[in-house]
């Protein structure tokens, strides 16, 4: 009996040591995206959260002057940035020389750390989640040990961005991003972290390009493309035979110098679509980059996941394909230290930073689940466009994770340089038409969005008690729109090749006009919904019809693309609407028999770079009726050859070289043509095809292009018009009364003031306050 007690009181002993001596690992939340009513959904647990947020600015007088009236707001999340090391703006923490510390060096002294952000947090929010942004660059004490790992330039130039080809560089980033994540899913905050935002080197972009730079000539490179050659032509005797050089050998072949940053005279006459055997050298470069950049994006992804022992998310800020064309510096840099002027041949930015072909790097990739960009800065304010940088809609029909960052500024008394303004608004009513006007293109699209600090602008928001209101009532919308089924309409889809610079000289300024200004000026303002997809997104199952499929920039053609489009697009009575450049290459030559052979047309083609400019000259076609007699598409920008179509009907006259006045936009019915045309029966083969000869296509003509193939057009007026299935939004300038038409009876409820509107109506009207937007669910 005694031993059978002391073995009793032995294990009591043993039970209350274990309990008290021992502290129980804190148990991590379990984040996975999963489509839900229709959108990409992050679910937390098990549970669908929608996730409002806000990221901070990581300085000490902002956290303790501005932290706290926030957290009166529900925000389900708080994006929270690494801070730089004492002495080193871009050095972390956590990375000093050769060495990956999880012993965090000390901080800059204007800064709140990381845990200490989490923290105040944690302590004045208790129910939000954290998501740790950062961006593996390296700090001085590496760039110093190791300068030869940076890109340099044809002019003998050293910048200060690691070279894609530096694997000593990209090792060690990857190394970090797992230190990091270690230490943050070990800290004492972590059962409050849900994911993690890799910012990249640069947001996704190669700055030396952004620079006017496309070629790196490093060592690293230049071995990495000789190895390329060698991977890709296999003989001597074929990269011979490719380059036109019978002295070529593998060893020899040396990095190519831009042609574009040759003299005027020289630049101006080079093609803008180039043959194979004319351009050989650009072609392979950029696979070369495309190589690469896919390497780096799972190789730090691969970092990132291995630095975590459980599910959470792993966000990237890249693959921004809607800003090709993007002149970076021609448009950001203003202000007292530089101004940097818009080039005239500038490279293209995202190919030349290796961003081609990414719906690869989607469902696949470690480390990978989701986009996280900025918005696109142009135009951008108020009765402008709220267009995310990255491929919105790909990844939400590839159930990919996507959220907007929304660095929308509220400033009363900016300084009048321009440079704190971005589109800010000047009174609360403007910052609410922003802001519900950016919810909203989320909500029609099945992204999210959160908002951002506005660092570089006086911080009077703080201070607004109505602007505090309209946040309260955005956040009740966005944890409601969690039940809300997300469903496309069939509008109009901008289809983008994001590897159409191979084909071309390399410049960026004609996709600045057909991609990023078309979007802007023409297709958000048409009173029909909008979605830009990458070319390969058509062969999915889930892909949604469309009444209208716009092609900017699909310049080559071969039997599988023309097979796909047979299937998915040329039916149904859809219009197709072809760019200047649409079929010009079969990837070796360019010429008009391919065009044809694409888009249905036949052409005459002017070996030349030209201006072009269309007249309407048929104002009895539905595409035109309407049309202010005034109308011309087109502008200064020469670029060529110039396609001319000799057949269909003739819509306008172009204004082109040598005064030539031949037709400039034409329409060709194919089967039984457009389903606006009400011959009543469509399917395979039954489309029309428009060829245009110059951007952009104005707003009416949209409108009038869609409703011909059978949209639904929901406004008449040219304001920013957002629709999904669910949820309708206009945003405007211009005050007024306003009707939207619906393509079905419903109730539409007023989702800024929560009042119903109309019950079952297919008809309503409303007086807009402009600045203004309204927000509309219908139900």
């Amino acid at each position: 009996m005694k031993n059978s007690l002391k073995i009793c009181l032995i294990l009591i002993s043993v039970s209350l040591f274990c309990i008290f001596s021992e502290t129980p690992a804190q148990k991590l939340p379990d984040v996975v995206v999963r489509m839900y009513n229709g959108r990409p959904t992050v679910f937390i647990d098990g549970k669908p959260d929608a996730l409002p947020g806000y990221c901070p600015w990581y300085t000490k007088p902002f956290f303790e002057k501005f932290m706290a009236p926030l957290y009166r707001h529900d925000f389900g999340v708080y994006l929270l940035d690494l801070e730089s090391v004492s002495g080193d703006s871009w050095g972390s923490r956590f990375w000093k020389g050769d060495t990956i510390t999880s012993e965090p060096l000390p901080a800059a002294t204007d800064l709140v750390t990381i845990d200490e952000q989490a923290g105040q947090i944690k302590k004045g929010a208790p129910n939000a989640y954290l998501i740790i942004r950062f961006m593996p660059r390296p700090p001085e004490s590496w760039s110093t040990l190791h300068p030869a790992e940076f890109f340099i330039d044809e002019d003998g130039g050293i910048h200060d961005t690691p070279s894609l080809a530096s694997d000593l560089f990209w090792e060690k980033a990857s190394e970090f991003c797992t230190a990091l994540v270690r230490y943050v899913e070990s800290s004492p905050w972590a059962d409050r972290v849900i994911g993690y935002m890799n910012i990249h080197l640069a947001e996704g972009v190669h700055i030396p390009v952004a620079e006017g730079y496309l070629f790196d000539h490093n060592p690293s490179m230049v071995l990495k493309w000789r190895q390329f050659l060698r991977n890709k032509y296999g003989t001597v005797e074929k990269l011979r035979a490719a380059y036109g050089d019978s002295t070529a050998t593998f060893e020899s072949m040396r990095v190519p110098k831009d042609r574009l940053r040759g003299k005027v005279p020289e630049v101006s006459n080079i093609l803008y679509w180039q043959n194979a055997a004319d351009n050989r050298g650009l072609r392979d470069y950029l696979e070369l980059q495309r190589e690469l950049f896919h390497r780096r994006v799972r190789q730090i992804g691969a970092g990132m996941k291995k630095g975590a022992d459980r599910n959470v998310l792993f966000m990237h800020d890249a693959m921004k394909q809607p800003m090709q064309g993007w002149n970076l510096f021609g448009f950001f840099s203003i202000g007292p230290e530089r101004y940097t002027s818009w080039n005239p041949a500038f490279p293209e930015l995202m190919a030349g930073s290796g961003s081609i072909g990414v719906e690869t790097l989607f469902g696949d990739t470690p480390g990978f689940t989701g986009l996280i960009t900025p918005h696109d800065y142009q135009a951008r304010g108020l009765g402008g466009v709220y267009e995310p940088e990255g491929m919105a809609d790909s990844a939400v029909l590839r159930g990919t994770c996507f959220w907007s960052e929304m660095d929308t500024r509220y400033c009363v008394n900016c300084r009048n340089d321009g440079s704190q303004t971005l589109g800010a608004a000047h009174t609360v009513d403007d910052w609410a038409a922003l802001t519900w006007r950016n919810f909203a293109s989320g909500w029609t699209r099945g992204f999210g969005s959160y908002w951002h600090h506005s660092w570089t602008v006086a911080d009077d928001w703080f201070y607004s008690e109505d602007l505090h209101k309209v946040i309260d009532r955005q956040i009740e919308v966005i944890r409601e729109s969690i039940d809300w089924v997300h469903e496309d309409v069939p509008g109009i889809a901008m289809i983008l090749d994001d590897s159409s610079v191979l084909e071309t000289n390399g410049s960026g300024n004609y996709l600045n006009e057909a991609v990023m200004w078309e979007y802007k000026q023409g297709l958000a303002r048409c009173g029909v919904p909008f979605r830009i997809y990458l070319f390969d997104d058509i062969a999915l199952d889930n892909f949604p019809k469309h009444r209208v499929y716009y092609f900017p920039n699909l310049f080559r053609v071969d039997d599988d693309r023309l097979a796909l489009l047979k299937k998915k697009v040329f039916r149904d009575g859809n219009i197709v609407v072809w760019g200047p450049g649409s079929g010009i290459s079969d990837g070796e030559k360019i010429g008009a028999e391919s065009a044809a052979k694409l888009t249905g047309f036949r052409f005459t083609m002017l070996p030349a770079n030209a201006q072009r400019r269309i007249l309407i000259s048929n104002f009895d076609h539905p595409v035109t009726r309407g049309c202010d007699e005034s109308l011309v598409i087109g502008g200064p920008l020469a670029y060529g050859p110039v396609l001319i179509p000799v057949d269909g009907v003739e819509l306008g006259r172009a204004w082109t070289k040598g005064g030539m006045n031949m037709t400039g936009l034409a329409i060709k019915e194919f089967g039984s043509g457009a389903k606006g045309n009400g011959k009543g029966s469509y399917g395979d083969g039954d489309y029309a095809a428009i060829f245009t000869t110059a951007v952009q296509i104005p707003a009416d003509m949209w409108r009038n292009i869609a409703r011909y193939a059978g949209a639904h057009v929901y406004c008449e007026s040219n304001d920013i018009l957002l629709a999904d299935s669910s949820v309708i939004s206009l945003h405007s300038l211009m005050p007024g009364r306003r009707t939207i038409r619906l393509p079905e009876k419903k109730q539409v409820r007023d989702l800024i003031d929560g009042k119903i509107l109309s019950r079952n109506t297919r008809e309503f009207s409303f007086d807009l306050h402009a600045p203004g937007t309204r927000v509309f669910l219908l139900e």
